[in-house]
């Protein structure tokens, strides 16, 4: 494996983990990397940039008007804020001073969605000024919950779409931004991973905030879809604000942008297919102690995987140490070890570049079995 990061002395990866941010999330078309060259070469009004940036991704998303971040995360903690400052520019560049005063700024938060995607959520939400609420519970949660904790206090409320979040026994989207939009609370939506860019804004949701750089295959970047002009305007706002430490520069704008129209408009494909995805299964089903099936993704996308379980006496490993030795390897092997700790591995093909880096990953776990120097 040669490439730019090797060349200097870095491992090089086999990403089987996901569009995973400790990885560099994905890699970019030749389409989006001619475009981010040619933007990085030239002069912009970045304000002009923006607001035609976010006039060109809303309609192709479903909504008037995005706002473009420099991460979904970003997009989470501007959301927040601009609902607290509104069009008010005094507000946003006295931010803190504005939070300290403002008692409307209350955002309600299922238990089970105060997840850490690498980085607390939480924190996400109060460096946009939130003072956050939980309900429910960790494993359950009704719309009863929210709706008694909604008061004249309550800014909005948030709803995590991901397979980090606990899954069962908790409300849908669905029925919790019918309810927001009921009790007139504007919702905020993480979808940052997920694939159907249009979702959740016809859903109703008042702000919805995807990565760039994940299902999109875009540059590190983000995108607010707003249900508003108004709302994509004051976030925008805040690029004067707290924005301004999260900015994003003008050829990943650009490179977005094409990113989102590539994604909006051509099929998406894979390096590895299904019938590569069942032939990995069949061969690592033949080493004993481990026991492989295809699995959807928790979070109910259509992504499907191959999971791996362990029979550590058998194989003579955990999943644990096995997610360990992979990744030791040169070049380093990283699986989906969400699940490492109750005896599975999970192998995403999308972030794979062939076929032959799949069946690497196969002669790998072949190559560990009942490795005694691994402990």
């Amino acid at each position: 494996m040669k490439n730019i990061y090797t060349e200097q002395g870095l491992k090089g990866v086999i990403n089987a983990s996901g569009r995973m941010t400790k990885l560099g999330v994905s890699t970019i078309s030749d389409e989006v990397a001619d475009v981010l060259v040619d933007a990085a070469q030239n002069y912009v009004v970045i304000d002009d940039l923006l607001e035609w940036a976010g006039k060109k991704v809303g309609p192709l998303v479903g909504c008037e008007d995005a706002c473009i971040t420099s991460s979904a995360s970003a997009g989470i903690a501007l959301s927040v804020a601009s609902l607290i400052c509104k069009d008010n520019i005094q507000k946003v560049e006295h931010f803190f001073d504005t939070v300290k005063k403002d008692s409307k700024r209350q955002v309600i938060l299922l238990r089970g969605h105060n997840i850490n995607f690498g980085a607390p959520l939480s924190t996400m939400l109060e460096l946009g000024g939130a003072e956050i609420v939980e309900v429910g519970y960790s494993n359950k949660s009704t719309l009863g919950d929210i709706r008694d904790a909604v008061s004249d206090k309550t800014l909005a409320i948030v709803f995590v779409k991901s397979h980090h979040c606990v899954q069962k026994n908790m409300v849908g989207i669905e029925e919790t931004i019918r309810l927001a939009n009921e009790l007139e609370v504007p919702c905020i939506v993480d979808a940052s991973a997920e694939e159907d860019l249009s979702a959740y804004i016809k859903m109703g949701a008042d702000f919805v905030c995807y990565s760039g750089a994940k299902a999109i295959s875009g540059p590190t970047s983000g995108f607010v879809a707003c249900k508003t002009e108004e709302y994509a305007k004051n976030m925008r706002l805040q690029y004067s604000g707290i924005g301004r430490a999260m900015k994003v520069g003008k050829e990943n704008i650009m490179g977005l942008v094409k990113a989102i129209e590539i994604y909006q408009t051509k099929p998406h494909t894979s390096m590895v297919g299904t019938d590569d995805l069942k032939e990995f299964m069949a061969e690592v089903n033949a080493i004993e102690g481990l026991r492989c099936s295809i699995i959807q993704d928790e979070a109910g996308r259509q992504i499907f995987r191959a999971k791996v379980d362990f029979d550590e006496p058998k194989y003579g490993l955990s999943a644990k140490l096995a997610a360990k030795a992979l990744s030791t390897r040169n070049p380093s092997i990283f699986t989906r070890d969400h699940q490492a700790n109750i005896g599975s591995l999970a192998i995403d093909p999308r972030p794979l570049n062939s076929k032959d880096e799949l069946f690497e990953i196969l002669n790998a776990l072949k190559q560990l079995k009942g490795d005694k120097k691994i402990g």
